[in-house]
């Protein structure tokens, strides 16, 4: 019953907090008119943001089947990336500044010249992000399933009206800083969970009685060369996902954002090593016959964790974090999804539609993108993690290349632009269906990209200097 209460204070309490920074304009919606000038705010709201209940769930649970690689891959990467992505930020937040551009596909539009190459991108987005809501809504309703006892499709239905509305209501200001305060509660939540799996292990003697085989780096029931790429492709999305990118475009200065750069990392690696260790650490807590359902479904060991672990009423901060984790990122993705359809797609081919007829368009869409994503999360056969690896580590490699490549390359053109969309999400959906299922598509689709941005920005012309950085 107190999960029930908490929820509902919870849901209160958001849609309240979205009510009073709900915004009017368009450009306040979707950057907040670049005016946050709190650097915890961005960069606990990145983190927030970027782990998802694919991360707390799929993430957590993940180590049961590929083992020790998966704690060792998975943090060392997200920690190197989110080092990186902090020490690049002042230079994206500059070129945002520069361009006065409001979405990723725009920046990158205004940096190439390139209206095709934003359209196409635009496009890329909304089908992969599409595909990524699908598995943060099978594991946001996992979770509600697992410790509310509703039904799966209950808890979809619970998962679309609380994003629907606080989504609807504030933009991106509300999910700054509701995303900040979730960021907060994911913290707790990891640690108690963390915390609470030694206590029960019996401290440092929780190593003595996990398997030798699920300590091995050679993989367990899952390769370690796929583990690598897994935990690779994740990860990148650090760099060049658009939904966190737009937090740095909210930034009041450039100050701002290299504070920023020491709360995000910090908060990333307290949740990275926390919430991926968790399912190694439950093989020394325990038997093989209680985690043997969970073994052939790794999503829904952390909702186990939470109940037979935590005392009466404790289950209720995970499920608060793990929430928070769904609902931060599902609303910057609905947010980065709709104002590319609308403003970087619409606007193409109708530009002489205004931005309050955007806005009001922008929030309609993005509801249909939520309900769309929720009905085709109804039933979604694969664990959550490879799915969110493929969907996230196709936008990433299609953001990443040109975004780095134009920030310190003054030669990319719009040719090598376009080409490298294409054969980053070619080759990544090719690899896909018919590559070796042993090295992860996004390793192909960053050389296949990398090669066809070079090619193409080297055989044409270059543009002219207002065209560049």
């Amino acid at each position: 019953m107190i999960n029930h209460i908490l929820l509902v204070l919870y849901v209160i309490g958001i849609l309240l907090l979205s009510i009073k920074l709900k915004q009017g304009t368009f450009s306040g919606f979707v950057i907040s008119d670049r005016n946050i000038t709190h650097p915890a705010v961005i960069g606990i709201a990145y983190m927030a943001a970027y782990f998802s209940a694919a991360s707390f769930l799929g993430g957590g649970g993940y180590g049961l089947v590929a083992g020790l690689p998966w704690v060792i891959w998975a943090v060392f990467f997200h920690v190197a990336f989110a080092c990186i992505a902090f020490l690049v930020a002042p230079k994206i937040w500059a070129a945002s500044q520069q361009y006065d551009a409001k979405t990723v596909p725009q920046l990158l539009e205004r940096r190439y010249n390139s209206q095709k190459g934003k359209v196409l991108l635009a496009a890329i987005m909304l089908l992969m992000y599409t595909v990524y809501l699908v598995a943060i809504f099978k594991g946001c309703a996992n979770l509600f399933q697992g410790l509310l006892g509703v039904t799966y499709v209950q808890g979809l239905i619970i998962a679309v009206i609380i994003v629907a509305l606080y989504y609807v209501i504030g933009g991106l200001p509300a999910i700054l800083w509701i995303s900040f305060l979730q960021g907060l509660i994911m913290l707790v939540g990891a640690v108690f969970l963390y915390g609470g799996l030694l206590s029960s292990g019996g401290g440092a003697d929780i190593w003595n009685a996990i398997p030798a085989d699920i300590l091995n780096m050679g993989g367990a029931m899952v390769p370690w060369q796929k583990t690598f790429g897994t935990a690779f492709a994740i990860s990148l999305g650090l760099l060049a996902l658009p939904d966190l990118l737009i937090m740095l475009f909210s930034a009041k200065d450039k100050r701002v954002v290299r504070f920023a750069g020491i709360y995000g990392p910090i908060s990333i690696t307290i949740y990275a090593l926390c919430i991926f260790s968790l399912g190694i650490l439950a093989y020394g807590a325990f038997s093989q016959e209680q985690l043997a359902p969970y073994i052939a479904n790794p999503d829904g060991l952390v909702p186990f964790l939470a109940t037979s672990l935590l005392p009466a009423g404790f289950d209720s901060i995970v499920l608060l974090a793990a929430i928070s984790a769904a609902m931060s990122t599902m609303s910057a993705i609905v947010l980065v999804t709709t104002t590319s359809l609308t403003s970087d797609i619409l606007k193409y081919f109708k530009p002489e539609t205004t931005d309050d007829k955007i806005l009001k368009i922008t929030r309609i869409v993005g509801v249909i993108i939520i309900i769309v994503s929720a009905f085709f999360a109804i039933d979604v056969p694969q664990l959550i993690v490879p799915l969110v690896s493929v969907s996230m580590g196709v936008i990433a490699c299609c953001v990443f290349v040109p975004l780095f490549f134009g920030l310190y390359w003054k030669r990319g053109t719009s040719t090598g632009f376009i080409a490298s969309l294409i054969a980053s999400f070619g080759s990544i959906v090719l690899w896909q269906l018919f590559g070796n299922p042993l090295i992860h598509p996004v390793f192909i689709g960053l050389i296949c990209g990398t090669v066809a941005y070079l090619g193409g920005s080297l055989a044409s012309p270059a543009q002219a200097a207002g065209t560049d950085n």
